[in-house]
């Protein structure tokens, strides 16, 4: 008898696991999730959270995931029951879409209330001292970014850097519109320079969702975006009239 529970324990553990390994290999969005999840919760170590603080960081970040999971399973099962294209499988799909979506919401808002107050007020210098910083490392970053994105363009067999989608044009422009508002505002006024953030995330991950553009091509394009615009504001910087 009790062989019997203890085989069956394992059996619920064997499957856990398959269905985990499972997701992460058919769910894009999954892995974008635990990837930000990963880098909240180990960022939050160093801020030095109380301990009934960071269980809240980490579950609001584990109910996501969660949530990102069932709305998988959502997809599975409409895609079981209606072979065709319908309009209640799409109207499935966008409600359990919808859970993921508020289910981030309330994680983005707990974390920032959560961070915010423990957030190091010597951080707030952060894009000054970029700024500051020579452009030259940034161009040698920017060189190594193009020379790997050229280099995936390759082993997934583009011919053109710049033609299928390599890099991504939106999510280049979005977040070098983030920088731009970051070095304008982040040290007065943070939560401007984080909400422009979460804008231009979604923007990337907008294109993903839609099959425009593929994770690479959003990262890479993101970078490029980044790096560019520090480089520009690295060499106008001693013009600028005034001080950030």
């Amino acid at each position: 008898m009790n062989l019997s529970r203890k085989g069956d324990i394992l059996s619920s553990f064997n499957s856990a696991y398959r269905g985990l390994i499972e997701i992460l290999k058919i769910e894009r969005n999954f892995r974008l999730h635990l990837a930000i999840g990963a880098v909240v919760i180990i960022s939050s170590l160093f801020l030095n959270l109380p301990l009934a603080e960071f269980l809240v960081i980490l579950l609001v970040t584990t109910l996501v995931m969660v949530a990102e999971v069932f709305n998988t399973v959502c997809e599975m099962f409409t895609d079981v029951i209606f072979r065709e294209f319908s309009v209640e499988a799409r109207r499935i799909k966008d409600v359990s879409a919808a859970a993921v979506l508020l289910t981030a919401l309330t994680a983005i808002i707990t974390g920032y209330l959560v961070v915010a107050k423990h957030f190091p007020s010597s951080w707030r210098s952060v894009f000054e001292n970029i700024a500051a910083s020579p452009w030259y490392v940034t161009f040698v970053v920017l060189v190594i970014v193009t020379f790997l994105a050229i280099l995936l363009k390759l082993v997934i067999k583009k011919d053109s850097f710049l033609s299928g989608g390599m890099p991504s044009l939106h999510s280049g422009v979005s977040f070098s519109i983030w920088t731009i508002v970051s070095f304008l505002t982040f040290h007065q006024q943070p939560l401007i320079s984080f909400l422009v953030l979460l804008l231009s995330i979604w923007v990337a991950q907008s294109r993903i969702q839609r099959g425009i553009h593929s994770l690479e091509e959003v990262v890479i394009g993101a970078l490029l975006g980044i790096l560019i615009t520090i480089m520009v504001i690295q060499i106008f910087w001693g013009f600028f009239p005034w001080k950030i």
